[in-house]
């Protein structure tokens, strides 16, 4: 029986533009649907989205904390955050626990990397909704096969570029794929950042052969995004980039001569890195939090979080809603052309192969997928990992000398 009008709840959720529903174009109207479905089938619950920044000053996490600091009967129910802000905002007390008030089904449904990303001191706070991966790209025209390892792209002799100028400092992702794939450590077992010097010297001599042999140009140094690396790619400069997931799938239509591939390693070791927003919970109070708890399970449902990926051609972090990607098990959905849906439906047979095929390379991806640790200490070892890639890659050091430096200024 639903609430009277006057008890009936309206959840706040803060969001950024891309997750609202009030975003032009096809997200913004697949999600408006959504929210829509469930308040008809919820009328005791409204739900209001409030747009905020994503960081920064004035963004989300800022904002809760000065919230709670002044006036905490204003705090939203629900936040979407960055997930590498999941640690600050729950260890400042800011967040409450999903783990009892959503389905185990739903939680080990999410891929591994997705379940660790959103566990801060063994509390789930985070249900990661999209997510992003690192992955190969390769011009068919000049390599007949992906290079699968170091010794591949150190002989088959296409050029192969990645981020290596660091972001705001910190070494990318593309470093600690490799680093990763060798069984490097990020943490100790008290969870303080700390690093294998000998694993650290040898992707550093990889890069170093890859530049003295032409393959790996120093230019990667210029590069400090996966996007950075696209113009070059696309202009069939080099024979092999590191792009992102979304890039691969906005671009994916217009490209020709292109396969993709995992990132190559020492050994062929499949190691990728996870990045993506979720949903956080700050109500408190126990009907507030089921009621959010009901939308948030709603959205992630497999069908409504395959169709909300595939409108902003990000990934789903759930295994059933990656396969009903795949599949296109979307029927319960299905509407008139021109509805918010059918530009998902309107696809030749060929190009639901191709989907098809790529979907069921990132699942293999998703399994593999490591979550890069976040926090104060981490953009310490973040940083001095960073000089030894810029040392190494400008003659400055060499991998042996660059990788016992780095291990001196942790301790």
């Amino acid at each position: 029986t639903p609430l009277p009008v006057s008890s009936a709840i309206t959840l706040t959720l803060w969001t950024t533009e891309p997750f609202s529903p009030a975003q032009e174009g096809p997200s913004g109207e697949v999600l408006a649907e959504q929210v829509q479905t469930f308040m008809e089938a919820h009328p005791d619950v409204v739900v209001e989205y409030v747009l905020k920044k994503p960081h920064g000053k004035g963004g989300i996490l800022h904002l809760l904390r000065a919230t709670e600091a002044v006036l905490p009967q204003a705090l939203p129910d629900i936040v979407v955050l960055d997930d590498s802000q999941l640690g600050e905002a729950a260890r400042a007390g800011l967040l409450q626990p999903w783990d009892d008030l959503v389905a185990p089904e739903l939680i080990n449904d999410l891929f591994p990397f997705a379940q660790e990303a959103g566990r801060v001191d063994g509390r789930l706070v985070g249900l990661l909704f999209e997510a992003d991966i690192e992955h190969l790209v390769y011009n068919t025209n000049k390599l007949e096969a992906p290079p699968l390892r170091w010794t591949d792209v150190l002989t088959e002799g296409g050029s192969y570029i990645f981020p290596a100028g660091g972001k705001e400092g910190a070494v990318n992702d593309a470093f600690l794929i490799q680093y990763l794939a060798l069984g490097g450590r990020l943490l100790d077992e008290a969870g303080a950042p700390a690093l294998d010097e000998g694993k650290v010297a040898q992707v550093l001599q990889f890069y170093r052969e890859g530049r003295d042999k032409g393959v790996i140009p120093e230019s990667v140094l210029e590069f400090h995004t996966l996007d950075d690396c696209w113009p070059p790619y696309l202009s069939a400069e080099v024979a092999a980039s590191h792009v992102s997931s979304h890039r691969y799938l906005t671009d994916r239509g217009l490209l020709r001569n292109t396969a993709f591939a995992a990132i190559p390693t020492r050994d062929g070791v499949v190691v990728t890195i996870g990045h993506g927003w979720a949903y956080a919970l700050v109500a408190r109070d126990p009907a507030r939090q089921a009621a959010a708890a009901q939308f948030i399970t709603w959205l992630m449902a497999p069908e409504n979080l395959a169709a909300w990926n595939q409108a902003v051609l990000h990934v789903p972090p759930r295994r059933l809603a990656l396969a009903a990607m795949a599949t296109h098990r979307l029927a319960d959905h299905r509407r008139e052309p021109g509805d918010a849906l059918s530009h998902i439906r309107a696809k030749a047979s060929t190009e639901e192969r191709s989907v098809d095929a790529y979907t069921e390379f990132l699942k293999g991806q998703l399994e593999k997928a490591r979550v890069r640790p976040s926090g104060p200490s981490c953009n310490t070892l973040a940083r001095v990992l960073q000089r030894a890639v810029q040392d190494v890659l400008t003659g400055a050091a060499t991998p042996e000398e660059a990788a016992a430096q780095a291990v001196a200024q942790l301790e």
